[in-house]
């Protein structure tokens, strides 16, 4: 007696799509992917190297004007509102750096003469915007 229910020994059908494998459509599915891939990491690398490293020096520069703030005489809150706004004033400044594709770095932490030198352009430009901010004020 035969078991009817016994599988075949004929090959079942491979799927295909357009005459591949589905295996096949995969396979060059992740190549089309990884090269992909591949390219747009190239490009973001060849941007980050266009990028113009500089230094400023940050913590020299804050301690300075909280040595001055401190020797003033105003009240506590005036110099906490004086720091306050240095310190928006320096922000700004360094993410204007970085808006025009420079990379900033501290420069107590960078050995002299690696790379350009921005403090004073920061130090100018935190003065002339502590500067509107007071006429603003006025």
């Amino acid at each position: 007696m035969e078991n009817i229910l016994a599988t075949s020994d004929a090959p079942k059908p491979e799927r295909r799509f357009a005459g591949y494998s589905l295996t096949t459509l995969a396979n060059f599915g992740g190549i089309l992917l990884a090269g992909l891939w591949a390219s747009w990491a190239t490009t973001a690398l060849v941007e980050v190297k266009k990028r113009e490293v500089v230094t400023v020096e940050l913590a020299g520069m804050m301690g300075a004007f909280v040595e001055a703030e401190a020797r003033s005489g105003n009240p506590p809150e005036i110099m906490k509102a004086r720091v306050e706004r240095y310190l928006k004033a320096v922000e700004a400044s360094v993410a204007t750096l970085r808006i025009e594709g420079r990379t900033v770095l501290v420069a107590e932490a960078v050995i002299a003469g690696s790379a350009p030198d921005f403090t004073e352009t920061v130090r100018a430009d935190v003065a002339r915007r502590l500067e509107s901010k007071v006429d603003d004020q006025k």
